[in-house]
């Protein structure tokens, strides 16, 4: 059993709001011309990947903290919620259930069970590293502190929860650092209801380097604020499928600045709107006065949009490799990260290549971005393949 008492911990929400302050102070203030009505289609993009990014579990983002708010805390670590049955995905950069440097503490007197730890994930194309300091105060229906939460979950009603992290992560093309803070009030945890309603808040800001679905590369600092609105979350559908975004609606409202300094011009746009929870493990990202919508993946953070693609048909396949090769001389490369859809009968990549080596054709949708280090290469974040229309089929007479 590890145990501590922490005697001087920093904390890092009160950092995250002087930065806040500190950004807004040196980068300049905003001005009314700097608003959601002039923004350009390259800064959606930065934004929406920014937000993603803030979002995603595996990035340590809102969901992150909503999966440690809701997970058995003990003095000797972490376990899984009793309505969750664990990460379902096969490639898991949450890093959760691999923490080190745990320690814990709990002060009767305020009920308050203060945990930290570091978490490492390497991967082949992913990589980060992070430190934590969460708190967490449960209660039950009557509002009686709980100092065993594990022994005693089914007693559980309330948790009142606080996290701070900070850390870095680098994936194909894309890398940053980060500190975040999230605050949540959670009500409705026993098993006497079906849902359980959240209130909560995030404080963000770092540096991320992305890239644009044209391959462009681009930097930016930044501080956002999430509000939640009505965010509720399914318990039944959680324990179903095994995640716990898949059972999460609702809708965020956030408000984003993004700095950039171009040879000691240093300028600020404000973003703002909304993310509605879709309960299907993504959400719709909404710029305020702006139609245009985005789709985040909250598990990766991946964003896609469905206005923006590349459809062609499919000339080759490298099954070893994971390569698509496209009639329109673009080479798709799918990673681990990949959402592949398969329609009309086709299962497999192997399906895919014996259609095209029958000689039917099979058309590719793709969203991704192009590599930056070479144009004919993209990278995928979701592809479809389905059966193409055959021009060769004979027509019929007229008579």
């Amino acid at each position: 059993m590890k145990t501590s008492i922490f005697t001087s911990i920093p904390n890092m929400l009160v950092v995250g709001l002087l930065a806040l302050a500190m950004s807004a102070c040196t980068l300049g203030d905003v001005s009314d011309e700097l608003n959601n009505n002039e923004l350009t289609a390259e800064e959606m993009e930065e934004a929406s990947q920014i937000i993603g990014q803030s979002l995603s579990d595996d990035n340590d983002g809102v969901f992150s903290s909503l999966n440690d708010a809701l997970s058995n805390v003990s003095s000797d670590g972490f376990t899984t919620s009793a309505f969750q049955k664990g990460n379902s995905n096969d490639h898991d950069y949450s890093g959760r259930g691999d923490e080190n440097n745990y320690q814990y503490h709990y002060d009767p007197e305020t009920g308050t069970h203060t945990i930290s730890f570091e978490r490492s994930v390497t991967e082949e194309n992913f990589r980060k590293n992070m430190s934590a300091l969460l708190t967490y105060v449960f209660t039950d229906i009557n509002g009686e502190y709980i100092s065993r939460p594990r022994a005693e979950r089914e007693r559980i009603e309330s948790i009142d929860f606080t996290s701070d992290k900070s850390g870095n992560m680098q994936n194909r093309h894309r890398n940053g650092e980060f500190s975040r803070a999230d605050t949540f009030s959670i009500d409705g945890v026993s098993d006497a209801t079906a849902i359980l309603a959240i209130d909560g808040k995030h404080y963000g800001n770092g540096t991320f380097h992305g890239v644009r679905g044209n391959g462009n590369t681009f930097q930016r600092t930044y501080s956002n604020k999430i509000d939640f609105l009505d965010i509720q979350i399914n318990k039944g559908v959680v324990a179903e499928n095994g995640s716990l975004d898949e059972g999460v609606t609702g809708t965020l409202s956030y408000e984003l600045n993004m700095y950039k300094n171009n040879n000691g011009d240093e300028s600020t746009k404000t973003v703002s709107g909304t993310i509605q929870m879709n309960g299907d493990g993504t959400a719709l990202l909404r710029f305020k006065n702006v139609a245009k919508m985005f789709r985040i993946h909250l598990q990766s953070g991946i964003v896609t949009d469905d206005d923006a693609e590349i459809e062609a048909n499919v000339i080759g396949i490298d099954v070893e490799n994971n390569t698509v090769s496209l009639e329109n001389d673009i080479l798709v490369i799918i990673t681990e990260r990949t959402e592949v859809e398969f329609d009309d009968g086709l299962n497999s990549l192997q399906d895919v290549q014996r259609a095209i080596a029958a000689g039917l054709t099979v058309q590719a949708e793709v969203e991704g971005y192009r590599n930056p280090d070479n144009k004919r290469e993209f990278i995928a974040d979701e592809i479809e393949f389905e059966m193409g229309d055959d021009d060769n089929d004979d027509e019929e007479d007229d008579d």
